[in-house]
């Protein structure tokens, strides 16, 4: 998410000329910088198989957090979902800035999506030329 993010604000800062910023994804034994906006992307709760390592891990940033006294805001949900989150929750802490870019980079929004699921298995040529032509379609607007 946090390339993500980087990429949509290099974009939108090409167009009209946002102040430059950072977007940091530390590693786990790396300190956090203590002026940062610091969000911690949580494990979407219906996940059929939730993995254990990502939820030690979260709580390990959190118990490193919150020992630092570094505020953070926790994400949950499907990335479109934290995406939003993330969206709303700066546009809330500095609503005189333009996050516009933000809401209109959401790379997992429903028509940003390359390919349907199952698209792996299909092998069927009729769909697969429908796939590439909505791909270019999607280049072109």
């Amino acid at each position: 998410m946090a390339h993500a993010l980087l990429q949509a604000r290099q974009q939108a800062a090409g167009e009209n000329r946002l102040p430059p910023w950072q977007c940091l994804a530390p590693q786990p034994a790396e300190s956090w910088p203590r002026d940062a906006l610091v969000y911690v992307l949580g494990q979407d709760w219906r996940e059929a198989d939730p993995d254990p390592a990502v939820a030690r891990q979260i709580g390990l940033w959190r118990a490193q957090l919150g020992a630092a006294g570094q505020a953070y805001v926790m994400l949950y949900g499907k990335p479109a979902a934290q995406w939003q989150q993330l969206a709303e929750s700066l546009k809330s802490i500095a609503s005189n800035a333009d996050w516009d870019w933000i809401s209109a980079q959401n790379p997992w929004r429903p028509s940003a999506r390359m390919r349907r699921p199952s698209c792996e298995q299909c092998g069927d040529p009729a769909c697969e030329q429908a796939l590439f032509e909505a791909l270019r379609r999607s280049a072109q607007a």
